[in-house]
């Protein structure tokens, strides 16, 4: 896999230093975050090239323990146990809502494990409240705030337990302007008919729901509300310009569906994401060639692209996938290192559902946009993924 940044001293000593079991998690992470080579056909070779000037202690030692993480299979979720928290980072929150409030209390509950985030919503939890009386949750976390007084409502899953003290004000309480009646109706709009399992077809009509609460919401209910229904402490008359603290006001406790939402898209991507290596759906390199004249590659791979590598591109890609994007096509960008002249480019593909044959256009950062790139004869290249693709492909330009 072919990454673009190179691990600083610093960040390289610490690593060595911290030796131990969760070094699994910090490689695979740290490689992600900052771009660089993890194993692969020519990883070792690759990070051997950008290191040629350094000289790191403990390389070796690096790279075996690399090596074994990831010839192991081992994920972030093996290496270390996941964290559960509210919304706002913490274990013990408090919010308050109107009275006849009805939703569901576990979208706001964070699950992550390793690259993966989910929502208490979206497994197995446990719910408990102080006094039913005043806020009564069922066992799928859907709660009804029945009469104004306070109560404490825990949730209890991955074998931690969350605390909110939730508050219930009188109906009428808070105040009702356009903003707040405008992102109740986007929210009961995205949470219409959520699917706890999504296949291509689903997750691109969820997509499409999401994007239109996010339209709503920014047209609408940005000044005066967070996305997940919270009262900001203060009005934000233009966006970002001002504190966007939030208030524990949850005006429009719906809206806590868009966070479920969002985790389920997130992982359908991380599950069929055809440019990674953490993927089920990997896409394979069977052989490539390049032409000096076009600066572009010829890539076949070894199995037809399905809808869910389609659709998970498009997500994994945003910026090369409009709102207009159909279900057949999805664009993406790979990395392309010229070995020769240890040089890194970028390469804009566009992958069709059912096909096996992708065109991959060479190009290179300027002015703020991408401009073409010529390729080099004889020159050696290596294709590669955003992040980290294993299975890159070993070009030599005739």
């Amino acid at each position: 896999m072919i990454g673009k940044e190179v691990f600083s001293d610093r960040a390289f000593r610490s690593i060595i230093h911290s030796i131990n079991f969760d070094l699994c998690k910090h490689l695979k992470n740290t490689f992600e975050n900052a771009g660089g080579i993890a194993a692969g056909r020519y990883g070792g070779m690759i990070m051997k090239q950008r290191i040629r000037n350094k000289q790191f202690t403990g390389i070796a030692v690096f790279l075996t323990l690399l090596l074994v993480c990831l010839a192991a299979g081992m994920t972030p979720a093996h290496a270390a146990a996941a964290r559960v928290f509210w919304y706002d980072g913490e274990q013990e929150t408090s919010m308050s809502v109107e009275s006849g409030s009805k939703f569901y209390i576990g979208d706001f509950a964070r699950i992550f494990s390793g690259n993966m985030m989910s929502t208490a919503s979206m497994g197995t939890a446990s719910y408990r409240t102080k006094d039913a009386k005043v806020a009564a949750v069922n066992g799928k976390g859907y709660l009804k705030a029945k009469k104004a007084g306070v109560t404490d409502v825990t949730v209890t899953c991955q074998g931690k337990t969350l605390t909110c003290h939730l508050t219930v004000e009188k109906k009428g309480t808070f105040e009702q302007s356009a903003a707040v009646k405008e992102l109740r109706a986007a929210a009961k709009s995205i949470a219409k008919g959520i699917p706890k399992k999504l296949t291509a077809a689903k997750a691109y009509t969820l997509k499409k729901k999401r994007d239109a609460y996010l339209v709503s919401y920014g047209s609408n209910s940005a000044h005066k509300l967070s996305y997940e229904g919270f009262l900001y402490e203060n009005e934000r008359p233009v966006p970002d310009t001002v504190s966007d603290a939030r208030s524990e006001r949850l005006a429009v406790p719906e809206a806590g569906r868009y966070l479920t939402v969002q985790a389920l898209l997130r992982q359908f991507m991380l599950a069929n994401d055809p440019t990674s290596v953490r993927s089920k759906k990997t896409m394979r390199i069977s052989s490539a060639s390049g032409s000096v004249k076009s600066g572009k590659f010829t890539v076949k791979l070894a199995g037809k692209l399905s809808a869910e590598q389609i659709f998970a591109a498009q997500l994994a890609f945003p910026e090369q996938n409009g709102a207009s994007a159909g279900k057949t096509k999805a664009g993406i960008l790979m990395t392309i290192y010229d070995q020769t002249a240890n040089k890194y480019y970028k390469g804009q593909a566009e992958l069709k559902k059912g096909s096996r044959q992708l065109s991959v256009q060479t190009v290179s950062r300027a002015n703020g946009g991408y401009q073409k790139a010529e390729l080099v004869k004889d020159h050696v290249y290596l294709l590669g993924s955003k992040l980290n693709w294993a299975n890159g492909y070993k070009v030599t330009i005739k």
